[in-house]
């Protein structure tokens, strides 16, 4: 069966994710990490992994959310209550994004105050990096000592130099729907020189439908194609790709529980 490590069960469009939840057996899904990204959603993350024993949790503020709070207001004490909760799993998703134009300082401050909160915790940390590496990197240097238990480059389109630098300190790499699409060149590359056991797969549903069903609203049951993809790409079964990503993340997340 297959663990998707990185998906949004709080998104409107699901409502109450409901029948994902039911059909998770039929759709060959052993577990689901439903991400949060801002302190609303981390609330919505871990009841909804409190009440159904098949679902976990992150906790986390987005840096694109960050900047979106409400000046004044300060998430870490509610991130801390929650890291505790027997079904987070990790902190996340956490990280810096250049692409938009969001105030990098505010961004930069909160992926290092909530970096803080590593160092009272065994959790792993998710990231979301995008157009801003050497920036992140530099953080995650000055925390080293919090990142007791590594973490995952979640949907992961840098360079295998960047991601080389995360793998010496425990992390992992996940590839989302995106590995699918046809412009997809330097994931294939990447996935060649990646240990085996450092590879996850999610798909950041909502987001990034895989082929064949892009055009149409991801979920968590589509990652069999990423699950598909990785085993082409490294000359594999699919039974041999869905094993060893599962395996992963359950070494990874290590407060998820096997059945």
């Amino acid at each position: 069966m297959l663990i998707d490590t990185h998906a949004h069960l709080t998104d409107p469009g699901y409502g109450e994710a409901r029948e994902i939840i039911d059909n998770m057996q039929n759709d060959n899904l052993d577990k689901i990490i439903t991400v949060a990204y801002d302190v609303a959603s981390s609330y919505k993350c871990v009841e909804i992994a409190k009440n159904n024993p098949n679902i976990y949790a992150t906790v986390g503020v987005h840096p694109s959310d960050a900047c979106r709070m409400e000046q004044g207001f300060d998430p870490i004490p509610d991130l801390a209550k929650l890291v505790s909760h027997p079904k987070v799993v990790a902190l996340g998703e956490i990280g810096l994004d250049y692409h938009y134009d969001d105030d990098k300082n505010v961004q930069k401050h909160w992926l290092d105050a909530q970096l803080s909160l590593l160092g009272n915790t065994d959790l792993p940390v998710s990231f979301h990096i995008r157009d801003a590496y050497e920036d992140t990197f530099d953080i995650v240097k000055a925390h080293k000592a919090d990142i007791k238990n590594g973490g995952v480059l979640h949907c992961y389109s840098g360079s295998y130099e960047y991601a080389k630098q995360y793998l010496d300190m425990g992390f992992y790499v996940s590839f989302s729907g995106s590995v699918t699409f046809k412009n997809s060149v330097r994931a294939p590359e990447i996935i060649r020189k990646l240990p085996k056991d450092r590879l996850l797969i999610e798909t950041d549903c909502p987001y990034l439908t895989p082929v064949p069903f892009r055009g149409k609203r991801n979920e968590p049951k589509y990652v069999t194609y990423q699950a598909q993809k990785i085993a082409e790409i490294l000359g594999i079964g699919y039974k041999e790709a869905e094993e060893l990503t599962r395996q992963n993340a359950y070494t990874l997340f290590k407060k998820m529980k096997r059945d």
